[in-house]
């Protein structure tokens, strides 16, 4: 019973409408799914561009060092794996009974790819040239020595007993060797003629070595 004045009520909880995403949904399950499709066409072709870009080949490398007018034999040559680039020159490994005897145009290093580019098939010497061994004594070469491919003059010194007077003559380095222990080391140079009236002086240690600049002075 309620007290006087007071009129008792009830509440009841109205349950909520029911979602209406169902039918959305159903209807657009095209965006959905060509959404996923499309995601997994970037990952596909994300994947396949980092495939591409690590791809690998194989060329040729140095295995040691090379000196100018030095023939390519197979010990002097390596199978490197590299990524492509446009930019970069190389010698597929396939092509390696190619070079081999090929002469190589300048110094090349240990460790370093090979291109077409350092290689010719002529000879060093050259025909009508002879390589010359230069006996030098010590203050016989500049301080700082001397590399393959420079300029140098060869001056024979006082001429020795039964020996002709011989006229300077310039040649072009072709290797250097180690000093021996009295200091002397010997130069192998080359020079037009063959044979040439260097050779002797130079042979005894009778020949001062100079080197020339680019234009020959």
């Amino acid at each position: 019973m309620s007290a006087p004045g007071l009129v008792a009520t009830t509440t009841r909880s109205t349950p909520s409408p029911p979602a209406r995403h169902g039918p959305w949904l159903r209807g657009r399950w095209w965006l959905v799914a060509g959404g996923v499709v499309i995601l997994a066409g970037s990952l596909a072709g994300v994947q396949a561009y980092v495939v591409a870009q690590n791809q690998t080949i194989p060329v040729l490398a140095l295995a040691r060092d090379v000196g100018w007018g030095h023939r390519l034999v197979d010990g002097d040559l390596v199978v490197a794996q590299v990524i492509p680039d446009e930019h970069v020159r190389t010698v597929d490994a396939g092509e390696r009974d190619q070079v081999l005897g090929q002469t190589a145009v300048r110094t090349l290093a240990a460790g370093t790819l090979l291109a077409r580019a350092e290689l010719t098939t002529a000879r060093v010497p050259a025909a009508g040239q002879v390589v010359v061994g230069v006996l030098l004594k010590p203050g016989g070469l500049p301080a700082a020595g001397v590399r393959p491919q420079d300029r140098v003059l060869l001056t024979p010194t006082t001429a020795s007993s039964g020996m002709e007077v011989v006229a300077p003559v310039i040649g072009v380095v072709l290797d250097s060797g180690s000093p021996n222990a009295d200091g002397s080391l010997v130069v192998d140079v080359i020079v037009d003629g063959a044979p040439n009236p260097i050779a002797a002086p130079a042979g005894v240690g009778q020949v001062v070595l100079s080197l020339l600049g680019p234009d020959g002075r």
